[in-house]
């Protein structure tokens, strides 16, 4: 912050001092580990910052006192730093498939409702009424996954309040989850898959369009392709390349497996292909003239 148009020395760990490009008084304070803490006093007039200056001083000097951080954000702020830091991971290639749904969370759900408090004031209280807020919004009582999500989306911003000094640990809330227990998605029958597999044999010479002809073509060893490997569309799949595909061996097995090497959630895995993998993906490859 640049200053030096203007000082005023109120005590000998607080002043005033007039910022450039403003007309407005601001009150610099010194603790006692050396840290500064700035705030405007909202005013022009020397007197009236004066009186905030030293209500500024008072208040903070209690925080401190009673082992309270100096100062606190709002959890807007805050939460927009959790966010960059997840964005800076990312683009290190350190970050997690995860972090799209937390900034996901963030933004439709847990700014909307919290934003403007400081979130040194995010308690109990506060989450219960978010949960029935939340519910309400909905329409339902939310999963517990879907809580769940939300709820590791809080931990990273309670993570930035600490890390900054804004929050202790003592005063982390411990969150809810009261969501519904989910159920696992129903499944194909075998008689129903083989339906798929017999249909998407000649779905693309059922259109004189070129580019759709290939879409169907690549939907096709998709579908077989998922299918016969247990890997998750979307999260999963996407982050795909040809060398995530490998062959290997087991032990005391003579014939090597296709390992197809992926990146979840969460955590990495390797599942194990069936056999006829093989061929949907030689199908696949010979699609593209440069592979």
């Amino acid at each position: 912050m640049s200053y030096g148009t203007k000082t005023v020395q109120l005590h000998k760990k607080l002043r005033l001092d007039k910022r450039k490009g403003s007309n407005n008084w601001y009150a610099r304070l010194t603790l006692d580990n050396g840290k500064r803490e700035i705030r405007t006093t909202g005013t022009e007039d020397l007197e009236a910052a004066k009186e905030a200056a030293f209500k500024f001083y008072y208040e903070t000097t209690a925080r401190v006192a009673n082992k309270l951080p100096a100062s606190t954000r709002k959890f807007k702020a805050v939460a927009e730093l959790a966010i960059q830091r997840m964005h800076d991971a990312a683009s290190a290639g350190a970050g997690k498939q995860a972090y799209k749904d937390y900034e996901q969370a963030l933004n439709k759900w847990l700014i909307p409702y919290f934003g403007k408090t400081d979130v040194a004031k995010i308690d109990l209280a506060m989450l219960t009424a978010f949960d029935a807020w939340r519910s309400s919004e909905m329409g339902r009582t939310p999963a517990q996954s879907t809580i769940n999500n939300h709820n590791a989306a809080m931990e990273r911003v309670l993570d930035e309040a600490e890390l900054h000094g804004w929050i202790t640990k003592s005063m982390r809330p411990t969150l809810l989850n009261k969501g519904v227990a989910s159920t696992s998605r129903g499944s194909f029958t075998v008689e129903e898959y083989e339906a798929i597999a017999l249909r998407l044999r000649t779905w693309h010479s059922e259109t004189n369009d070129k580019k759709a002809q290939a879409t169907r073509k690549v939907l096709r060893n998709y579908v077989l392709f998922l299918a016969n490997t247990g890997i998750r569309h979307g999260t999963e799949a996407l982050t795909l390349r040809w060398r995530n595909v490998e062959w290997t061996t087991i032990p005391n097995e003579p014939k090597p497996f296709l390992k197809i090497n992926v990146y979840g959630k969460t955590k990495d895995r390797a599942p194990i292909a069936r056999d006829r993998v093989e061929t949907f993906l030689d199908r696949q490859r010979k699609l593209n003239t440069a592979l």
